[in-house]
Parts: structure tokens; C-alpha cells; sequence
């Protein structure tokens, strides 16, 4: 059972986001919200790749990934022997910074934030090729220590992952971070030379390769991780996996078991799965790896030394498991501007999806006010269903969320809500969670809830919890149809075969009544109970809190 924090709606984060939220309209009826929304150019010069990503953001109230490019570089090759960058990489090199530049530039952003890693840290001639970078491109990089390189592949994790105590592996093309985590701070942190390229330059120069050399891999690998005392699987302790290399094998994992939903974050891979990649690469050539379903073609000749690090170091700590994180250095170096001092979101999974609700320009009042009637029946009804607070809090996100999909269109926006939510994601949710929230969102106006495609990831008994959390999304949705707030409260009453439901009332009860009574129906079947609404006076049932 994942632990989560009991939170209220009238907290410390919604008032600041409501704060924020009020100056954003103000600004929506000047026209203005374009002025308000900043957009910073993240560049990640690592030593297989160079990314670019820019991040469009209001901040303390909103963030989006806007667009992004990837140029393979491969700036660590030939570095294994030589500790030189090369000449054709150092071109490479340039020519990505100069189209990175032109980019910024073109896109007008002047806000940008460029950052190298193990090969720029380690190369003999690195100095020269940043040198020759500001001159022609005007980009200054700095280049990051191990240490640096952990604290933001950390932050990414720690801001996007539920992470409280364990480790955070983030694996680069030419170098390896192994970070652990006690209650949500670094508490020791180490960097090794042993990325996908090097190792793969280094002990998997034949293709195929040959079984004697992936053996003398794993024993390096062994030999390093191994070393590490502190690195070892405890009770409560989780690994959390970062970079392009651990999103690769997600995919594949996907791939070959037909998972339902794409996103790679939060993908549990197995140690067992992880052999059978490893086994699958290993008996391939380069060429074969390329027509991998899920395999990029840039990723192929290394994709074998990656998933041998990853598995390697899956066994070097005794874990069976690693959750993938999609985000990495870059949303790392960017949390540290959005979120100031610390760097650090409160609650990862209240904040995702506030983030999801302000992005999407949620009608808040109408949201708040559903999240208070769902809450006020799920708690009256918790007990006697046996109702937990994980549940409780997946209810709230979908309340809260429930109409993101107006933005794209009136029309089915049950669907395009749900849409948004399994194609953008919600940090710290499990695959299962997301599901749970999407199909929520789908059947909150109509329709006979049911798990569909996603049911593979769900457990034995979500489509009953499906059917009876939507019963009450759905009538707390259509007891506020008018959007006036005039049902204040809910008191059930609740017997062996029938239910009354009194609605605190204040104003024209009319619309309310009416298309409460046409979508009663879901209610009855879920719970077994034939439903009774029954308008009071306001303030008959006294005062309420559900958050």
C-alpha cells in the first residue's frame, strides 16, 4: 500500500495556488497571461547525447515541457583509450551547439541554462571545445561535478516519484550516479566512469558480442557496485531509476508484454525482465537490435551495455525491482528556479496534479466544490465499504480534474480528460492510480464504467471500486450542474436496501433535483441501494469539512 499524506483542500499550497490563480484571470482579462508565462531553454551536453528542452511556466503555479531536441553527439567516443575527445565528436559537438543556439535565438527564449557532464568533466581537451562553444555560439556551459550531476538527477526524482528512503540511480552515456535517499534528502551520493557508451566502447566492441566479454563486464560492474556498503536494499527502501537509457528499457519492457500504457514513468521493471533483455540484445547483432520493437536506432549499439549496468546494479543492492523516472538532469536544474529554496514539492502528488488542473485552467470553484461533495459522501460511507485513504485521495484528483478536458472541447470532454491524464501522466501516481483517475474522468458524465484496454494494469476488485467512486463523482457532478453551489452538503442515511440522501440546499433547488434524479442510477447499482434525494434547508445538518 503506497503511503500518503492527509492533506485539506484549505492548506498552505491551494491558498498560494489560489493566490496565484487570481492573478492569472486578472491578467486573462487584460490579455495579458502571455506576459506571465516564462520560458527557460535547458541544455543537457551529456556524453551520448546533447538535449535541448524548453519549459514554458507561471511560476509557483503551473510548468510544461514545450518542446525539445536531440542530436546523438556520442562526445565520450573513443575517451575509454585516450581520455581525449575526438575530433569528429568535438565537430559534432559544435554543430549541435550551433543549431542549439540558432533555436533559442529563432524561438526568441534568452533564458538558458546549459550544463555538461562526464565527457566535458573528464575530456584532456574539454576546456578548448567550451572555449571554442562561447566564442561561436555564445553558450557558456558549466560543467557539473559527480556530485552536481547526482543533487539534479536527484531532484528530478525526488520532485516526480513519491521517493522518501531509498536510492536514485541515474545512468548517462559516460557516467553512472548512485544516490541515497533518507526522508527525501541526499544522505550520500557517489559518481562512477561507467556509463552505456564507455562500457560499451570499453567491453562490447564485437557484434555480436562475444559471451566472454559481457562476462567481464559484469564482473567490472561487480566489482564497483559491490564495493558500495551502503547501497543495499533495506525494508521500506526503493530504487528509482533516471535517464534516456532506463526510459529505453521501459519501452522494450512495454513492448514485450503489451502494456497498455506508454508513458515510461513510474514503469516497474523487474529483475527478471531485465535478464530477458539482456538475453534478447545479447543474442542480436546492432542490425537486429534496430528492428527491436520500442528500440530507438541511435540507442541500439549500446542498448546491451545499458540494460548490463542497469541489471548489475539491480543486483549489486538486492533489488528486484527499480520504478522508472522519465524525468532527469534537466527538470532537475529547472526545479531549482521553480521551486526556490528548497527545491523540493511538499507533496510530489498534490502538486502534479494542481500543476495538470492550472495548466489545463481548471474551473476551480466548480472543481473544489465537486472534491467536497464526493469527499462528503465517500467519508460517510467509508466504514461499512471498507474504503481507504488511498482511495479517498484518488477521488479528490479526480474531482479536482474532472473537466480538464473543456480545453479541448465541450463535446466528450469526459474522454479528452481522460486522455490527458494517461498521455501527460501525474508525478508520484502509480500506473494502477492513473488509470484508476483517467477512468474516473471518463465516466463522470455517462456510460457503464469499465476498465477497457487499461484492465491489465489494474488489481482484483478495481472494477467494483471503479463503479462505486464514479457513482459518486457523477452524482456530485450533476447535483452541482448549474455550477451556483446550491446543494451545500450531503447527510446519508444508510440501510440494508435503500438510501436517503439529504441535500443541504440554498436557493432554486430545481436544476439540482432534476439531473441528480436522471443520474441516480449508477449510485444504485454500485452500491446495491435504491436512492432516495431528499432537498433540507440550509444549515439543518450542520457544518462539514472534507478535504
Amino acid at each position: 500500500m503506497v503511503e500518503t499524506t492527509r492533506f485539506c483542500v484549505a492548506g498552505d499550497l491551494e491558498r498560494a495556488i489560489v493566490t496565484k490563480r487570481k492573478h492569472l484571470d486578472t491578467l486573462a482579462q487584460h490579455g495579458e497571461v502571455a506576459a506571465a508565462e516564462r520560458r527557460v531553454a535547458v541544455i543537457d551536453m551529456g556524453s551520448n547525447s546533447f538535449r535541448l528542452i524548453v519549459i514554458a511556466y507561471v511560476p509557483g503555479l503551473y510548468f510544461k515541457v514545450v518542446d525539445e531536441i536531440r542530436e546523438v553527439v556520442r562526445l565520450s567516443e573513443g575517451m575509454a583509450e585516450t581520455g581525449v575527445i575526438c575530433g569528429p565528436a568535438i565537430e559534432r559537438a559544435m554543430r549541435a551547439a550551433h543549431i542549439y543556439a540558432a533555436f533559442c535565438r529563432a524561438s526568441g527564449i534568452s533564458d538558458i541554462v546549459a550544463v555538461g557532464t562526464s565527457a566535458l568533466r573528464d575530456g584532456k581537451n574539454a576546456d578548448s571545445l567550451l572555449t571554442r562553444m562561447k566564442v561561436e555560439t555564445d553558450l557558456d556551459v558549466r560543467v557539473l561535478t559527480g556530485e552536481e550531476e547526482a543533487f539534479y538527477g536527484y531532484l528530478a526524482a525526488v520532485n516526480s516519484t513519491n521517493l522518501n528512503d531509498g536510492f536514485v540511480f541515474d545512468l548517462g552515456g559516460g557516467s553512472v550516479q548512485i544516490i541515497r535517499v533518507k526522508q527525501r534528502q541526499i544522505d550520500q551520493s557517489i559518481s562512477f566512469p561507467l556509463g552505456a557508451v564507455r562500457m560499451s566502447e570499453a567491453f562490447l566492441s564485437d557484434d555480436p558480442p562475444r559471451n566472454k566479454d559481457i562476462e567481464h563486464l559484469q564482473d567490472h560492474l561487480q566489482e564497483h557496485f559491490g564495493s558500495l556498503k551502503w547501497y543495499k536494499r533495506g525494508k521500506g527502501k526503493r530504487l528509482i531509476g533516471v535517464g534516456g537509457m532506463l526510459r529505453q528499457m521501459a519501452r522494450l519492457g512495454e513492448e514485450m508484454s503489451d502494456y497498455p500504457i506508454e508513458d515510461p514513468q513510474g514503469y516497474i521493471l523487474t529483475r527478471n525482465q531485465m535478464d530477458d533483455i539482456c538475453k534478447k540484445l545479447a543474442d542480436m547483432d546492432i542490425a537486429g537490435r534496430k528492428k527491436m520493437r520500442g528500440m530507438k536506432a541511435d540507442r541500439a549499439d549500446i542498448a546491451l551495455g545499458g540494460a548490463l549496468i542497469i541489471r548489475e546494479v539491480m543486483r549489486a543492492g538486492g533489488f528486484d525491482e527499480l520504478e522508472v523516472c522519465s524525468q532527469s538532469l534537466r527538470e532537475g536544474l529547472f526545479y531549482e528556479r521553480f521551486l526556490g529554496t528548497p527545491p523540493l514539492f511538499e507533496d510530489v502528488r498534490q502538486a502534479s496534479v494542481f500543476n495538470l488542473a492550472n495548466l489545463y485552467r481548471y474551473q476551480e470553484q466548480h472543481a473544489r466544490h465537486i472534491a467536497h461533495l464526493t469527499l462528503s459522501m465517500f467519508d460517510q460511507l467509508r466504514e461499512k465499504y471498507d474504503f481507504d485513504d488511498v482511495e479517498r485521495e484518488l477521488l479528490w484528483a479526480a474531482s479536482i480534474l474532472h473537466d480538464i478536458g473543456v480545453t479541448v472541447d465541450y463535446n466528450d470532454h469526459h474522454k479528452h480528460g481522460a486522455y490527458l491524464i494517461l498521455y501527460t501522466g501525474l508525478a508520484g501516481y502509480t500506473h494502477r492510480e492513473i488509470a484508476l483517475i483517467a477512468l474516473l474522468i471518463r465516466y463522470h458524465r455517462k456510460g457503464n464504467p469499465t476498465p477497457d484496454e487499461l484492465g491489465s494494469v489494474l488489481e482484483e476488485g478495481d472494477k467494483q471500486l471503479l463503479t462505486q467512486l464514479s457513482a459518486l463523482l457523477r452524482l456530485a457532478e450533476f447535483l452541482d450542474r448549474a455550477r451556483d453551489g446550491v446543494v451545500k452538503d450531503i447527510q446519508l442515511t444508510v440501510g440494508s436496501t435503500r438510501a436517503q440522501m439529504e441535500l443541504q440546499m440554498t436557493g432554486d433547488e430545481k436544476v439540482a433535483l432534476w439531473s441528480a434524479e436522471q443520474h441516480r442510477g449508477l449510485f444504485e447499482q454500485a452500491f446495491g441501494l435504491e436512492l432516495q434525494l431528499v432537498a433540507v434547508p440550509a444549515n439543518s445538518l450542520g457544518n462539514k469539512s472534507h478535504g
